[in-house]
C-alpha cells in the first residue's frame, strides 16, 4: 500500500517539475532621485548631511552616495557655512545651532541640479529633570528586564514637538521601533512623568543615554510617515508605500523631486547605568 500511495505523488512532482518554465520579468527602473538626511543641533561637535541617490527596488547594495556637491548652510537667510565632503557623500560642518534662528540648506549637485530646504526654526527644548530605571517582570505586555524612564516639564503654549534618541552602551538605537516622537497636543504645559524611552529591556551593567530634541511640526509629520512605512507593516491595513518627501524642493519646477529631510533641534541629554 505504501508504494501505491507514494508513487503517484512522485510521478506528479516529476510532471510538475518538467513543466516549469523560468520567467524573467524586466522591471523598469524608476527615476533616480536625490535623498537628503541631515540635522543641525545646538550642541558642539561635528554635524553631517548625507546625500545619496535612490536605487532600483531589487538592488540589494547600499544606495549610491552623491559626490562632489556644493552644500551651503544658511542662518536667517545669511550664509553660515560651506560644508566639507568628509567621506563619499557625507558633508560636515562644525556649526552650532542657536535657539530662535532659522536654518536652511542649499545643495547643488555635480550635474548642476539645485535644491533648497524649507526654513526650520530651532526651538528651545525643556531639560530632562530626572532619569531612572524600573524593573518589570515578564508579562503579556513586557519582557523581563529594566526600562528607562524620564521626567520633564512641557512648557505652556501649544505647537511643540519632540523626539527622543536612545544610545545603549554608546550604540545609537536606530530601528523603526526606536523612533520615539510626540507633540504637546495632550500634555501642553504639564509635567511629563515616567516617560518610557526604551523598547527592549536592559540588563544590569547596561549604560543608557537619551537625548530629548525639539523638532518642528514638519519633522513630526515626516517621522510619522517614515514609521508608518517601516515599522507598522505586515497587515492588510498598512499605509500604502510612497516616496518620503520631506522639506526640500528642486529649484527647477520641472525638475525631479527630492526626498528626505533637513532638521534642526535643541538638545537636552541625560544618562543612567543599570545597577
Amino acid at each position: 500500500m505504501k508504494i501505491k500511495i507514494i508513487f503517484p505523488v512522485i510521478a506528479m512532482l516529476a510532471v510538475l517539475t518538467a513543466c516549469q518554465d523560468v520567467i524573467e520579468l524586466e522591471v523598469p527602473d524608476g527615476d533616480t532621485l536625490l535623498v537628503v538626511d541631515g540635522w543641525l543641533t545646538d550642541q558642539p561637535g561635528e554635524k553631517s548631511v548625507r546625500l545619496t541617490s535612490t536605487a532600483n527596488y531589487f538592488n540589494n547594495t547600499a544606495t549610491p552616495p552623491v559626490q562632489g556637491a556644493l552644500v551651503l548652510l544658511y542662518a536667517d537667510d545669511e550664509l553660515a557655512d560651506t560644508l566639507t565632503e568628509k567621506t563619499s557623500g557625507v558633508y560636515t560642518t562644525m556649526a552650532i545651532g542657536e535657539v530662535g534662528v532659522s536654518y536652511s540648506l542649499y545643495i547643488r549637485t555635480a550635474d548642476g541640479n539645485e535644491y533648497v530646504s524649507l526654513s526650520e526654526l530651532l526651538r528651545p527644548v525643556p531639560e530632562i529633570s530626572q532619569i531612572y530605571t524600573e524593573y518589570k517582570e515578564e508579562s503579556a505586555l513586557f519582557e523581563e528586564g529594566y526600562y528607562v524612564k524620564i521626567d520633564t516639564q512641557e512648557p505652556e503654549g501649544k505647537g511643540d514637538h519632540y523626539r527622543w534618541k536612545q544610545f545603549l552602551n554608546d550604540e545609537y538605537l536606530n530601528t523603526p521601533f526606536d523612533l520615539l516622537y510626540a507633540s504637546d497636543e495632550l500634555v501642553d504645559g504639564n509635567p511629563i512623568l515616567g516617560l518610557e524611552v526604551n523598547v527592549d529591556p536592559l540588563a544590569v551593567g547596561d549604560h543608557f543615554r537619551v537625548q530629548q530634541l525639539s523638532i518642528s511640526e514638519a519633522a513630526y509629520d515626516f517621522f510619522t510617515n517614515l514609521q508608518d512605512q517601516t515599522a507598522f507593516i505586515g497587515s492588510l491595513f498598512d499605509t500604502p508605500p510612497s516616496a518620503l518627501h520631506g522639506n526640500l524642493e528642486n529649484l527647477d519646477p520641472a525638475g525631479k523631486p527630492v526626498l528626505g529631510f533637513f532638521g534642526v533641534s535643541a538638545v537636552s541629554e541625560r544618562e543612567v547605568t543599570v545597577e
